[in-house]
């Protein structure tokens, strides 16, 4: 049987599918042209697409599935971001998810049972992590390179006092003598 687990919650119902989707976003730079020109628009977090049914007298999936798609973290207000064990997410490199969109339920005819449709949105994608590590990158590049400035500053400054103070010192020695 094709299991869900979101933390310690497993999900299961007849006919669970998980769809994962990984978007490519890019923009056409051709105008009017027949080039085949684009711009990429970076990668996406992955989406898991879940829809399975549930039995009338299994109620109490429906209600946990409730519980964990409005789960808030109690500091933050955000929705809760839950780890997943599923092949599906495994093989996208899909490790935590948070729901997003919507769930929806809708009553099947004749089988006594609901269609049960949401979607889960993964959390610091790998795409994402590397990103943030090329922007720390970047920022302490940026602040060594301040820091060197300052310091060049700083010394700049330590020499024409130096030497403002030699020649002040002169010119005390010529009025002096």
């Amino acid at each position: 049987m094709i299991a869900l687990i979101l933390n310690d919650t497993t999900i299961t119902g007849y006919g669970l599918k998980v769809a994962c989707e990984l978007a490519l976003p890019e923009d056409d730079l051709s105008g009017q042209s027949s080039s085949t020109a684009t711009a990429e628009k970076g990668f996406k977090p992955k989406r898991l697409k879940v829809s399975l049914n549930i039995k009338y007298e299994d109620a109490d999936v429906l209600s946990t599935i409730l519980l964990l798609s409005s789960a808030t973290d109690s500091d933050t207000g955000k929705r809760t971001v839950y780890n997943i064990d599923n092949q599906t997410a495994s093989a996208f490199g899909v490790r935590q998810v948070r729901f997003t969109d919507r769930v929806a339920a809708q009553e099947m005819e004749g089988s006594h049972a609901w269609s049960v449709n949401f979607t889960l949105l993964e959390h610091l994608s790998t795409s994402e992590k590397i990103e943030s590590q090329r922007l720390e990158q970047s920022d302490s590049n940026l602040a060594a390179a301040d820091q060197a400035t300052a310091d060049d500053s700083q010394n700049n400054t330590t020499w024409l006092d130096k030497l403002l103070s030699h020649l002040d010192g002169s010119l005390a020695n010529e009025n002096g003598s």
